[in-house]
């Protein structure tokens, strides 16, 4: 029995390792073939034949464009940096202290001069000031009583008098009584002078009680809220923020060589790098005395009117200042200027192989930047595609061509070279379509070989 079991095993294990081994001949074969096809396209793109875009040394070569080193006019002109500011920032602050009990703006609202924007709990101040009017009433009443008590000393004293000038009475009852005539004039002196004294307590109130009531005291618009209903104000915290955006303002710093051309009254043009395709013009207002003695740079305030709105607070904004006068000079395309760390250049070609050029420059016009040293007029070097090439790189020139197709030296039009490229990757899938089958018709084998072994 037991050798019968080992028989069926047998008989089942051996056409499931029979499977196994055809299929992973057959998975080799197709890998290896799709090996052998990317071997052989490789070799075709490496080998730059005539129309190809490889050549020499067996390296591919860097398709760019080339231009010259021209000369012209350069008007002289000082850019300058710098972040919008509105011409006026004002915290408005409370004068006393209290809990806010109304808040009549919100951000971004635009207010007047003298608008009302909070008000301040004031019940405290009002009891005050009621307690002090009725103080002065009592004044008022004590003064009229120093008034009558006063008369009436003085009309006694003028009965005695006649008394003493008659001889009917002494003169010391007579000096008592002139006595008691000073006493009441200084009462009423004193008394309405208390009643003074309350009526500037009473103002005062009435100031404190006027300061709970918070206005602004410029046109312009809330910039910020920065306390709510509820809310304890102090003098020291701000409600809101008011700032006036017509103009706005740009500070910014020019060197020492370029402040001194600057002129005041000069007009600008200014653009906004989060408003591209808009521009807008300014006028130079005050330029500073003293200029910073680290970096010799002076500060020149520029006013941009603002009438749409469209300018918001510290916006980054570039300023280009014309200084009126040209030049001659040689001017580099500026796609052909690169960058080495700091070190600006370009690349030449020298036997048809790219080679770095340090150059100085100086303004930049448009599409044009001055060459200072490092070039002459006529030089010829890589401007489209400068940004690709390294050192020692070799490179092609593509040339325009009619029709639109591009060819370059030694090469031939790039129409024949895709269509050279899109021949070898069918051949390519043609390939691996072939190879392809087998490894698909092996699970059909399995059934046979499953019934050939139970056979």
């Amino acid at each position: 029995m037991a050798s019968k079991l080992r028989v069926k095993h047998l008989l089942i294990i051996i056409p499931l390792l029979a499977l196994a081994g055809f299929i992973g001949y057959r998975v080799f074969q197709a890998v290896k073939a799709k090996s052998e096809l990317q071997q052989a396209a490789a070799g075709q793109g490496g080998a730059g034949g005539r129309g190809g875009p490889g050549g020499g040394a067996g390296g591919r070569a860097q398709v760019v464009q080339t231009g010259a080193v021209t000369s012209g006019k350069i008007s002289e002109k000082v850019t300058l940096t710098g972040s919008l500011k509105p011409k006026e920032q004002v915290d408005v602050n409370p004068k006393i202290q209290g809990r806010i009990i109304k808040v009549t703006v919100d951000t971004g609202q635009a207010v007047a001069r003298g608008a009302l924007l909070a008000e301040i709990e004031d019940d405290e101040i009002k009891q005050q000031v009621e307690r002090s009017k009725a103080a002065i009433a009592v004044v008022d009443a004590s003064i009229s009583q120093r008034e009558a008590e006063l008369n009436n000393a003085k009309a006694e004293l003028d009965r005695k008098r006649q008394l003493v000038e008659a001889g009917l009475l002494s003169r010391i009852e007579l000096d008592s009584l002139e006595t008691r005539v000073r006493v009441a004039q200084s009462q009423l002196e004193l008394t309405r002078a208390q009643r003074r004294q309350s009526e500037a307590e009473q103002r005062e109130l009435n100031i404190r009680q006027s300061h709970t009531r918070v206005y602004a005291p410029i046109n312009g618009v809330i910039a910020t809220r920065h306390l709510d209903i509820g809310a304890m104000a102090s003098p020291g915290a701000p409600i809101v923020t008011v700032v006036s955006t017509t103009p706005m303002v740009i500070e910014a710093l020019a060197s020492e060589r370029d402040i001194a051309r600057i002129k005041r009254g000069a007009m600008v043009n200014v653009t906004v790098d989060s408003l591209p395709g808009q521009k807008f013009t300014g006028r130079v207002m005050r330029i500073a005395p003293l200029l910073d003695p680290q970096t010799r740079n002076g500060t020149v305030e520029i006013e941009i009117p603002n009438r749409g709105g469209a300018l918001k607070g510290e916006m980054f904004a570039r300023v280009e200042l014309d200084l009126g006068s040209q030049r001659e000079t040689a001017l580099l395309p500026r796609d052909a200027l690169v960058y080495r760390g700091e070190q600006p250049g370009v690349y030449a070609i020298e036997s048809e192989k790219a080679k770095f050029l340090p150059v100085e420059t100086g303004l930049t016009q448009e599409d044009k930047v001055e060459v200072v040293n490092g070039l002459k007029v006529g030089d010829v070097v890589i401007t489209r595609g400068s940004n690709l090439v390294k050192e020692g790189d070799r490179v092609r020139v593509m040339d325009r061509q009619p029709g639109g197709q591009r060819g370059g030296q030694g090469g031939e039009p790039g129409g024949q070279q895709q269509q050279q490229a899109a021949s070898s990757q069918q051949q390519a899938e043609q390939q691996q379509q072939q190879a392809a089958p087998p490894q698909q018709q092996a699970p059909q084998a399995s059934p046979r070989g499953q019934r050939r072994g139970r056979e």
